[in-house]
């Protein structure tokens, strides 16, 4: 048997199988940890989530409007190459990604830190304890995102699911084999503040600093200045590519998808570095296609893994 040691936690993520994305939507639940009922706006669509609850959603692909507290914010709902699961975070609050280390043989306490300093788990957490503002070391990253996606934090174990006491040879554990593994919890804040003290941390609580949605990240696709593109042969290309873009986002659902592929998937930006070839020494000599272009790809590949990110 493997044991978890040190660190008490409580709920686990189950595994989910996760399949190819639907052809035109996929869901998301949209959380809220709060201790009071609120009202969300998707699309003009209006939702009451109750308190500490949520509700599951399906989002067509394409362009969205999500309000909430008289504020509100466009997205955009994709596929996502290696998309997993996540949620929807519309009040901003406070969430916790935990590690701790299960193990097959005992450590001390200087062994354990070891282990999470070199794998760079250990941050400084804001807190504020028995009424004084301070920083906590712990094995835990705040997040408070709008969009919380698995494929960006990575988590074993969701909010919402037991963290196992002990896990068994079923997870791969070879008999009398020596082993640690590092796991990982996302808690709601209320919960995690239940798991601090059973540390003895005293009166605990978090600061929150929910932003204006304009102030929290933009994906943007970077301006292209047509005009610099020396090379007529790029300049061309690059409008076409600029052209697919702005037509995208009039787009939902499955009439999204293949257009999406056509722009964003590994071929489609294989040929995309490819047109470089179109602009050489002689009629671009200072790359000014290669410039702009490589602004336009790398901003499609930022998203890859993503199925949900803000825009302007």
């Amino acid at each position: 048997m493997m044991k978890k040691i040190k660190y008490s936690l409580l709920w686990v993520c189950s595994l989910i199988l996760v399949g190819c994305s639907e052809p035109s939507s996929i869901d998301r639940w949209i959380d809220n940890p709060t201790a009071n009922e609120i009202k969300v706006t998707i699309d003009g669509n209006e939702l009451t989530i109750p308190a500490k609850s949520g509700v599951n959603y399906t989002f067509e692909y394409g362009k969205h409007t999500l309000s909430y507290n008289n504020d509100n914010f466009n997205f955009v709902v994709k596929p996502a190459q290696f998309g997993e699961s996540g949620l929807i975070n519309p009040t901003q609050s406070n969430y916790y990604l935990y590690t701790v280390i299960y193990s097959t043989s005992e450590m001390n306490d200087e062994q354990y830190e070891k282990i999470l300093s070199e794998n760079r788990e250990i941050n400084n957490i804001p807190a504020i304890i028995d009424g004084k503002e301070q920083e906590i070391e712990m094995p835990a990253k705040l997040i408070n995102d709008v969009f919380i996606e698995k494929s960006q934090y990575h988590w074993d174990y969701s909010y919402d699911q037991p963290f196992p006491k002990e896990i068994t040879q079923e997870l791969g554990l070879k008999k009398n084999q020596s082993y640690q593994e590092r796991l990982r919890k996302l808690y709601r804040e209320s919960d995690f503040i239940e798991l601090l003290k059973e540390d003895e941390q005293g009166d605990i609580s978090f600061p929150y600093n929910p932003k204006k949605f304009s102030e929290i990240s933009q994906y943007v696709i970077p301006k292209i200045d047509l005009n610099s593109i020396k090379c007529e042969e790029g300049r061309q290309y690059m409008e076409s590519l600029l052209n697919d873009w702005n037509h995208l986002m009039t787009l939902k659902g499955s009439d999204f998808t293949k257009p999406y592929d056509n722009l964003a998937s590994n071929d489609a930006m294989a040929k995309s570095y490819g047109s470089e070839d179109k602009c050489t020494e002689e009629n671009d000599p200072e790359k000014t296609y290669r410039k702009e272009l490589r602004q336009f790809v790398d901003a499609l590949r930022n998203t890859r893994d993503v199925n949900f990110y803000v825009i302007k």
